[in-house]
This record gives structure tokens, C-alpha cells and sequence, in this order.
């Protein structure tokens, strides 16, 4: 999810987009979208359109447009998009009884386990990839040399 609101931030970034602008485009292009899904569903509901491989296809195409404003939206809050989701999922459950509170106190350990795995698994790739360059930079220097030398002896 990190990597899609990176793509966000990038887009805005270039595009100039203020937080005025941010709030009016996320905001009314989330609802528009949500109005052409529920209009591809209404049509299969209701007038009894088959639900095929074209219509999946442009309800996936909205709903990427979708998580595309959704996230320029949770951009303007201060908070990640794992934030806002857990913060829902935690007062659904508490709303709705569906879990009791140690379940829910469990649920919430192995998540923050999952997100402290995955940034020592972040720092480890990102460790990986400077080492790489490294090597890469060492192997360039090495063959910058050679040609040096193999131009001296000629």
C-alpha cells in the first residue's frame, strides 16, 4: 500500500495538486466512481445485464480509479492508509461485538509483529540493494582501469 501512496504523493507532486484541490478531486472523483460501479451493478441486478468478462473488467478499471482518490484522500489526513484501515477494522469489531477484546488484543500483537517484520525486511532489502551498488560501482572502477592500463600497453 505504501508503494501506491508514494504513486499518489508523485502525481500531486507533480501535478501541483494543493490540499484545496486534493480534498475537491479526491472526494468528488471517489463518489463519481463509486456512482459508475453501482451503475454497472444496478444493471445486473436490476435490468438482469449478464455480468460478463467486460463488465468485471471496467468494475476492477473503477475501482483502481477508486483506491487511486481514496488514497489522495487519506493523504490529506496525516495518517497511512494501514492507519485508517486498522483504526476501521478495530471499531467495526468493537461496534459489532464480532470479537471478544483478548481476540482482539491478539489480533492487534501479530499485526504489530507483521508491520515490525516487514520494516526489518524494508531495512534488509534496502541494505541488499546499497550493497549491490557497491559492487556494481567496484566492478565499473575495475573495468575503467583495465581499459586504462590495456590503452597504456598499447
Amino acid at each position: 500500500m505504501k508503494d501506491l501512496q508514494n504513486i499518489v504523493y508523485k502525481f500531486m507532486e507533480t501535478e501541483g495538486v494543493t490540499l484545496k484541490q486534493a480534498l475537491v478531486q479526491s472526494s468528488l472523483g471517489a463518489c463519481a466512481k463509486t456512482g459508475d460501479i453501482s451503475a454497472i451493478v444496478h444493471g445486473v441486478i436490476y435490468n438482469g445485464y449478464p455480468y460478463t468478462d467486460e463488465r468485471k473488467r471496467r468494475i476492477a478499471e473503477h475501482l483502481g480509479e477508486l483506491l487511486f482518490y481514496w488514497l489522495m484522500m487519506a493523504s490529506t489526513t496525516g495518517q497511512s492508509p494501514e492507519q485508517i484501515i486498522a483504526e476501521y477494522v478495530s471499531s467495526y469489531i468493537k461496534k459489532t461485538k464480532i470479537m471478544n477484546d483478548e481476540e482482539m488484543r491478539l489480533i492487534n500483537l501479530s499485526r504489530d509483529k507483521l508491520l515490525e517484520e516487514k520494516t526489518h525486511a524494508e531495512q534488509t532489502q534496502q541494505q541488499a540493494q546499497a550493497s549491490i551498488l557497491e559492487m556494481l560501482k567496484y566492478v565499473k572502477a575495475q573495468e575503467v582501469k583495465e581499459s586504462k592500463l590495456k590503452e597504456r600497453a598499447k
